[in-house]
């Protein structure tokens, strides 16, 4: 067991849907590799309002502690309005259960303000895990030009290494919906590492089996993490003839917190595609060109669902 200054320290920024319940809570519960330091929430998958609940339900859900939760960024850097997916998540963003708010308050200070706080006063020592739109760290970085020099890390859930997407033919969600904000992280000059929607789509994807296992665990959170993501796998059914189902953000985390699990890691100059048109949102890579950001296009599935499933509390 690591003693608490042993630990590496994390930041997570979400826009907390039904798969990003699953980021945080694993997070929560891997007292053994991370302190979380704080949670700051942005528009994304549902407006910041139940978002912002979302991620205090999430962090009830784990049962281990409470870091401070922040609300961020309400819209894109270049539209005023999102890009909300409750067909997805369902229209409460965890499936339909539409459990009361947390009793505990959520911070007063705004996420941006949060994040440039927390790294300056920690400098070389926060890692950033990013499980939604970039807004608030892109708001961040413009906000605190010294805050990229600062920053151990960042993992990002973002992008495709096969130019495809989820959002378009083209554009994966996370980009898609704020590519300004994608621009600035990637063009910051930090230690970026993304893993790509690609890592979300087969054999990483839940089964039913899973979920069974997940609900007959014993665990809370375990159960709380299938029962919030019903909508998720009815929409995988509807509109993929699939029983199975990607919790796209789980990929991410547990990347983060086990390095060990990625493959086929390379270097590539990434640039996100701003013009209108069909291909905006396009993560672009040129592994040729003088490399900005690492990206992650699979994983040791066997690993991650290993490693998921212990955190969560349904291990074998």
């Amino acid at each position: 067991m690591r003693t608490e200054k042993e630990l590496r320290r994390f930041l997570i920024d979400t826009d907390t849907g039904s798969d990003d319940v699953w980021a945080v809570i694993e997070a929560l519960r891997a007292t053994h590799l991370v302190r979380v330091e704080a949670i700051t929430v942005v528009c994304g998958n549902l407006p910041l309002d139940l978002c912002v609940k979302n991620a205090m339900l999430a962090v009830d859900a784990a049962g281990t502690y409470a870091p401070p939760v922040y609300r961020g960024m309400d819209h894109p850097l270049a539209n005023n309005e999102g890009f909300y997916a409750p067909e997805v998540h369902g229209a409460d963003g965890l499936g339909g259960m539409d459990l009361p708010p947390s009793p505990r308050p959520v911070e007063e200070t705004h996420a941006v303000d949060a994040i440039i706080d927390l790294v300056m006063a920690n400098p070389g020592q926060i890692e950033i895990v990013t499980c939604g739109p970039l807004t608030n760290l892109a708001v961040a970085l413009q906000k605190e030009p010294r805050l990229a020099e600062n920053i151990k890390k960042v993992w990002i859930l973002g992008g495709s290494a096969r130019g495809t997407g989820n959002m378009t033919a083209y554009a994966e969600y996370n980009v898609y919906v704020d590519p300004e904000a994608a621009d600035i992280v990637l063009r910051a000059g930090m230690d970026t590492l993304w893993v790509t929607w690609d890592t979300a789509v087969g054999e990483t994807e839940i089964t039913p089996a899973e979920v069974d296992r997940l609900m007959n665990s014993g665990s809370q959170a375990a159960r709380f993490c299938a029962r919030c993501t019903r909508t998720l796998g009815e929409y995988y059914r509807k509109t993929y003839g699939r029983e199975s189902f990607a919790v796209i953000d789980s990929l991410v985390m547990t990347t983060a917190l086990y390095p060990q699990i990625m493959e086929g890691v390379f270097r590539a100059a990434c640039t996100i595609q701003l013009e209108a048109g069909e291909r905006r949102g396009c993560f672009r890579m040129d592994p040729a060109a003088q490399p900005n950001a690492a990206v992650c296009p699979a994983v040791k599935v066997d690993q991650f669902k290993t490693n998921l499933f212990a955190l969560l509390g349904a291990g074998s």
